[in-house]
């Protein structure tokens, strides 16, 4: 069985910059089972496959029109 191709990972805080919000936005969404998928390695560290992010990105591109 191949592993997966992740592509780049990113650090909380370069995911965190991509998205311009606060890496603690980013703690708390992984706590509430929300925003986009992570790969935990080892008890505290966390990266974000850079396709996984731009994927969530795009999952969450409002539709409506802005006002």
């Amino acid at each position: 069985m191949n592993p997966p191709n992740l592509g780049r990972l990113l650090k909380t805080q370069e995911a965190a910059a991509r998205l311009r919000v606060d890496d603690s936005t980013l703690r708390r969404w992984r706590q509430a089972g929300v925003g986009p998928r992570f790969l935990q390695i080892g008890a505290t560290t966390y990266r974000y496959p850079a396709r996984e992010l731009e994927a969530w990105i795009a999952a969450n591109l409002s539709r409506r029109a802005a006002s």
